[in-house]
């Protein structure tokens, strides 16, 4: 009988503390918790449009107040300066170095984000994914025709026109056969010259916009100003990158491009001015990798 209840009080510690236990011949297991279950990985993070470092610059151009403010200001700004320029000698264009003396007067704008709002398609590029920019994707906004004017270009190349100023569009919008076009060697050139006109920039002459691969034109607009020049005094500059008033290239980092702005104050006081555009250009394309390593968190001084 001890050995007896020696056995079932053993067998009962053993259940309690996990462990098998052989009574009678026959092996029993109790009761243990099963493994946790292996936690599956998180799914990956698919960047969606709120991560996308252009959303902030874009819903500035399309929604910000400021910006529109800004905008007109720039123009108030040309408006104000014209009387000066076209009653003293001198050019705008570096390029003209005799001043262009005894010529009519003109003045060259740049097209998307001076005259033209292309706030749009790069809307639909952060909704629709597409981080880098789509030659495809912009050619089909160019033939929508459809980019609205900037605030207060309309005005201001109105007030050219009834002082008998040329006014001439200097773009590096480019030439390219498109499949819906065949025949055109530069539909993009019709399009830009519908869209300036529907939206009150025009009427513009074929020969009063020029575009990048037009004739063989490169990137650089020197040779563009260059040819204005031939003909024309150019009294003032609209753009919204240094290279809508003289040749800077990528290899000019932004140090760079201070020193090359501060050589011209003169010109920057009288004869150019700078639309606001915060979404591309290439401010943004000199800034090396990763562009938070130029975010400046020290008081910078003047």
């Amino acid at each position: 009988m001890r050995s007896i209840k020696a056995l079932l009080l053993a067998a009962s510690f053993l259940a309690l503390t996990g462990c098998a236990v052989n009574v009678g011949g026959s092996a029993r297991r109790a009761d243990v918790p099963p493994p946790p279950a292996a936690v599956p990985a998180p799914p990956a993070v698919v960047p969606g449009p709120a991560d996308d470092p252009r959303l902030n610059a874009t819903l500035y151009m399309q929604q910000a107040e400021e910006l529109r403010r800004l905008s007109r200001q720039a123009f108030a700004l040309a408006t104000i300066r014209l009387p000066a320029a076209l009653r003293q000698p001198g050019s705008a264009a570096l390029e003209q170095a005799d001043g262009g003396a005894g010529k009519p007067p003109a003045v060259i704008f740049d097209v998307d984000e001076t005259v033209l709002d292309n706030s749009p398609h790069q809307a639909r590029a952060i909704l629709g994914g597409v981080r880098h920019f789509d030659l495809g994707l912009w050619d089909e906004w160019l033939s929508e025709r459809a980019a609205t004017p900037m605030p207060g270009a309309v005005d201001f190349v109105k007030e050219l026109r009834r002082n008998n100023v040329r006014v001439v569009y200097i773009t590096n919008r480019e030439c390219r056969p498109r499949p819906a076009s065949p025949g055109q060697d530069c539909p993009q050139h019709a399009d830009t010259i519908a869209n300036l006109n529907a939206v009150g920039l025009g009427p513009v002459a074929p020969e009063d916009l020029m575009l990048k691969g037009q004739g063989g034109w490169p990137s650089d607009k020197a040779p563009r100003r260059i040819k204005v020049a031939e003909t024309h005094r150019i009294i003032m500059s609209l753009g919204d990158q240094f290279s809508d008033m003289m040749s800077v290239t990528r290899r000019d980092d932004s140090t760079a491009r201070a020193r090359i702005a501060a050589d011209h104050e003169a010109l920057w006081d009288t004869r150019w001015v700078v639309i606001p555009n915060p979404t591309y250009g290439q401010w943004l394309d000199v800034l090396p990798a990763p562009t938070t390593d130029m975010l400046r968190p020290e008081i910078r001084q003047p």
